[in-house]
């Protein structure tokens, strides 16, 4: 974990947000989160840099869905639009924080979403981050027809390579399992064939109770297509992986974000 959690427990979960539904979604299930590791929720409103610069520019056309009216895009009445979602997103957090008996925190970073994001200055040791700004689709995309898990409850899933940082995101998702009643799916991502007894074996003594109601499943393909797909046929409602993982990379994680159908967790 960071230098400022030495025992390994999680003392902040950060949840990047903006005004959309996608968005708001990904706070309910940070802060459920937050909740269940007795963790602050800290939210973080993403202002992209390159959608202000699109702004600037005299030949874009904006389209209102509401209206169906064009117009020139107006760079200040954007600034005000996103201040003004800022502070509803900001109501937001600290209500659904005081229900669940959370302690909240709030800021507004902006940057460049793509490059910068996972190094937005964050201390925190899990931070939650789904489709925002323009990875959002304008109109709900269908999830997929995916089998019902047993139970009905969250469906956590982690992707365990036997690094370090694995085997720290694998500690977050036993911690949920137990706390929020979570079931668990972990996607072993072996290095080489050989490799998966090992890690088969590893992930089942570090299960402990949970092994019995934990399902284990290979990843057949080890790039972010491979992942999303399993994710989706598996129908998880998050994904845990440490910051470590290649598929982090900054082309695998948005092109996992707009596949995957649910929002990731990163151990960091």
């Amino acid at each position: 974990m960071s230098a400022a959690d030495p025992g390994g427990r999680i003392r902040r979960v950060a949840v990047a947000l903006d005004a959309s539904p996608h968005s708001l979604q990904g706070l309910t299930l940070a802060a459920g989160i937050a909740a269940a590791l007795n963790a602050e929720l800290e939210g973080v409103f993403v202002e992209d840099t390159e959608l202000l610069r699109l702004a600037g520019l005299p030949f874009l056309r904006e389209l209102r869905i509401a209206t169906l009216c064009e117009s020139a895009l107006d760079a200040e009445r954007l600034e005000r639009e996103l201040r003004a979602a800022a502070r509803g997103v900001r109501e937001r957090l600290e209500r659904t924080a005081s229900e669940l008996g959370v302690v909240s925190s709030f800021r507004v970073w902006r940057g460049d979403l793509e490059a910068e994001i996972l190094g937005a200055g964050l201390d925190a040791e899990l931070f939650a981050l789904g489709r925002i700004g323009r990875f959002a689709p304008l109109r709900r995309r269908p999830r997929p027809i995916v089998p019902k898990h047993r139970g009905g409850g969250l469906l956590v899933g982690v992707l365990y390579s036997g690094s370090e940082g694995a085997t720290r995101a694998l500690s977050i998702a036993v911690e949920l399992g137990i706390r929020h009643a979570a079931s668990l799916v972990v996607i072993l991502q072996p290095a080489t064939r050989a490799d998966a007894a090992t890690l088969r074996n590893r992930v089942l003594e570090q299960l402990g109770t949970l092994r019995e109601q934990t399902r284990l499943v290979s990843l057949e393909a080890t790039d972010a297509a491979g992942l999303a797909a399993t994710v989706r046929n598996l129908g998880m409602d998050l994904l845990i992986l440490d910051e470590t993982n290649p598929l982090l990379a900054r082309t695998s994680l948005w092109s996992s974000l707009e596949t995957l159908g649910c929002p990731v967790a990163i151990g960091r």
